[in-house]
């Protein structure tokens, strides 16, 4: 690999990092290396192949988008496959909301309203 491909792979895991909020000894602590791999990463003098897969787990971007910087505005999803998770998960939270609801009847129907609830006749 030419060394300027590496400074390339270096600034896109420093942005990644930064876009994660994450410092260099953050990061360093989450895949398990020294802060200074990390530096060497970012800097270009160190291409980190052996690492790759837990940097971009730890960054939340592809590995691919790492090595080439493809999709790299939605991690490497086209926008109708960020379009259809996007969906999924606002089904999910949907779900779990109405699961949620649920609960607090049954322990309402339990226990009665909380406190300060309309219907309680108890007062805060």
């Amino acid at each position: 690999m030419r060394h300027d491909e590496g400074t390339e792979i270096g600034h896109r895991l420093a942005r990644a990092r930064r876009e994660a909020g994450l410092t260099q000894a953050e990061l360093a602590a989450r895949i398990g290396v020294a802060q200074r791999s990390i530096q060497g990463y970012e800097s270009g003098a160190v291409t980190p192949y052996r690492h790759l897969r837990q940097l971009a787990e730890a960054v939340g971007r592809p590995a691919e988008w790492l090595l080439r910087g493809d999709g790299a505005s939605a991690g490497g999803l086209s926008d109708s496959e960020l379009s259809s998770r996007i969906a999924d998960a606002l089904e999910r939270l949907v779900e779990e909301v109405n699961r949620m609801a649920a609960i607090a009847r049954r322990l309402e129907d339990l226990h009665g309203p909380p406190p300060g609830a309309p219907g309680s006749d108890e007062r805060l």
